[in-house]
């Protein structure tokens, strides 16, 4: 018996989403909510709707407001160039916060390209003491006792999302005051994102642990109260563990403990297969092109799409969800739940051509059938060294320039 099957994604939402419940009884979760609705035309609606001026003034909030275009970009709906461009054509030096936090995503994409599976390990030594203790089960069920934090976690689970400034207070709180080891954390973190990008989240949770970093992020409940307005911290009730001057809270997490050699850690990947021996070439749609404009699916080639175990049986339903509303804007392309190299195998597929990756999982995954990667589309036409990738702030001297000329901010 066939281990796949052909999907059909329904035209209808509702159904859409039912149907993919269906196909995925044992993914976790709630629905995706209408807020997230995936697919190109949600993001340019998003991308055409940014209030710049308001953007500018309070994005470090919790209720600013942020452009929540993260899950676009992961799954290729939107590419950061069109987001640069877009808000530099409109708005001009104004538009140099947003087109920063842009560049993040591509640091951190360039990144992975240079390291690989590198980023899954420490990538330079700690510069204060970590711990390599496992995700305590109070995390898993939200009920840390600590409003915010519990609050970080329902966002997490329900919604799929959480404000950029609420995962590096998160991340803190887990890598420096409960020294849960940082791999095993942003490994369960990803599972439950929206915007689950290997390259963004697990280089940002080194950057907090300040193993790509020259010094390891943390926070105060002075910070926490002023950019959440007191959300969390007027009920609270606790002994606050966040309560503290910089120093005081340098003693208090990190003391005299002296750091350790940096740790690698062991990568899970697809055992290697032989070489397609069928002719047809074909048009492979992984999870980080899904948009109705990418110049591939112009091709008149067969192009597929495959559910595969291997990459998504830790998803959680609403992002599962999100992908079909995504394939749903996507003409000719077939989609099926299963093994890829049996699928390809059995559509008599010979040689692939898809949009290059740093996942290495889904180049392993495509390796018996001869693939063609296609370049994605650069951010900028900055070639960066790898000396500048060791930090963001050299990276951004280079591209910032080249996108803002010579006047252009720092960027922290």
């Amino acid at each position: 018996m066939a281990n796949y099957y052909k999907l059909t994604i329904p035209s209808d939402r509702v159904e859409r989403l039912q149907y993919m419940r269906r196909m995925f009884p044992q993914a976790p979760g709630s629905f995706l909510a209408d807020e997230w609705r995936g697919g190109r035309h949600e993001a340019l609606k998003r991308l055409n709707t940014i209030d710049i001026e308001a953007y500018n003034r309070n994005r470090s909030f919790l209720n600013g407001a942020v452009s929540k275009l993260s899950p676009y970009f992961r799954h290729g709906c939107l590419t950061l160039k069109e987001a640069s461009d877009s808000v530099r054509y409109r708005f001009g030096k104004q538009a140099e916060e947003f087109v920063g936090e842009l560049a993040w995503r591509d640091y951190w994409r360039r990144v992975w390209y240079q390291l690989g599976d590198g980023i899954f390990s420490d990538i330079e030594d700690p510069k204060v003491a970590l711990g390599d203790k496992l995700i305590p089960d109070f995390i898993r069920q939200g009920i840390t006792g600590l409003p915010c934090m519990d609050g970080f976690i329902r966002n997490l689970m329900q919604d799929g999302y959480v404000h950029n400034h609420a995962r590096k207070w998160f991340a803190a709180y887990m890598v420096h005051w409960l020294k849960v080891d940082w791999r095993e954390a942003a490994d369960w973190f990803e599972n439950y994102l929206l915007d689950g990008d290997k390259g963004s989240n697990h280089l940002s949770w080194q950057w907090v642990a300040s193993l790509n970093s020259s010094r390891p992020y943390f926070f105060n409940k002075e910070s926490l109260a002023r950019h959440t307005g007191e959300k969390y911290c007027s009920t609270c009730k606790v002994n606050c563990p966040f309560d503290g001057s910089h120093e005081a809270l340098i003693e208090k997490l990190f003391g005299n403990a002296a750091p350790e050699k940096a740790k690698a850690h062991r990568v899970m990947l697809p055992v290697r297969a032989p070489i397609s021996t069928h002719r047809a070439v074909a048009i492979f749609v992984h999870d980080e092109m899904l948009s109705s404009a990418h110049p591939l699916l112009r091709k008149p080639m067969p192009k597929f799409f495959v559910f595969d175990e291997i990459l998504y049986s830790k998803w959680p339903i609403k992002r599962l969800q999100f992908v079909a509303d995504c394939l749903n804007e996507l003409q000719d392309v077939e989609v099926w739940i299963g093994d890829t190299r049996e699928v390809l195998q059995a559509r008599g597929v010979g040689q692939v051509i898809a949009q290059d990756t740093p996942n290495r999982q889904v180049k392993l995954l495509l390796e018996p059938f001869n693939p063609i990667w296609q370049p994605e589309v650069k951010f900028t036409e900055s070639e960066i060294s790898e000396k500048r990738l060791q930090r963001f702030s050299r990276y951004w001297d280079k591209v910032g320039t080249e996108l803002f000329g010579d006047n252009v901010s720092s960027q922290t």
